[in-house]
């Protein structure tokens, strides 16, 4: 009975040990590309216009 439980546990062990190697995998992958995306500069419609003009007061 104990070399059966043995067993088990070492079968559930190994196989948690894979999942989580290959979810570590994933999630860095993952992240990886999300930091590649993030990197490229998207300018904005009002970046190459000057200040704020705040047209109450010019009245």
């Amino acid at each position: 009975m104990f070399k059966f439980l043995l067993f088990i546990f070492i079968l559930i062990y190994v196989i948690y040990k894979i999942s989580t190697f290959y979810v570590k995998t994933f999630i860095g992958k993952s992240v990886n590309n999300f930091k590649k995306s993030k990197d490229v500069k998207k300018n904005g419609i009002l970046d190459e216009e000057g200040d704020f003009i705040d047209y109450e007061e010019v009245d």
